[in-house]
């Protein structure tokens, strides 16, 4: 099976989100292919959003977010888009079983340790619904 979040970027929001995703679906014994991308794809992850993910063992390594043309889009099983960019810049298409948009606010400022940490629970909340893992 295979599932990317896309966001506008690719490399705060959906970076955390296949950081997450990658750790929890792993607990839950699933085996998922998870691809992050950007509608208008930065190169790099920041460091303070690795450092916030380190912070509840979330992996880090492997989080270059791809450039949308370069996932095999027809080939997803499930599409996540992350911000209204990519919901709106991510076609629909016939293989994906599953498609759904999370509504997760843009960090402005990537120094704001606090807001990356919400952002990052936050995400971590949708995937434990995402996965139906109980969050106690």
């Amino acid at each position: 099976m295979k599932l990317c979040f896309v966001s506008t970027r690719g490399n705060v929001r959906a970076a955390m989100a296949k950081s997450i995703f990658t750790k929890l679906s792993r607990i839950a014994l699933l085996n998922i292919e998870v691809y992050s991308a950007g509608v208008q794809t930065e190169r790099e992850v920041p460091q303070a959003v690795l450092d916030v993910l380190s912070e509840k063992g979330y992996p880090t390594q492997d989080l270059e977010p791809l450039d949308c043309s370069l996932v095999p889009y027809e080939k997803l099983d499930i599409l996540i888009t992350l911000s209204s960019e990519a919901r709106d810049q991510c076609p629909y298409h016939i293989n994906h079983k599953r498609r759904e948009h999370w509504v997760l606010e843009e960090v402005k400022d990537l120094t704001d340790l606090r807001a990356l940490r919400d952002l990052r629970d936050s995400i971590e909340k949708s995937v434990k619904e995402f996965l139906k893992i109980s969050s106690t």
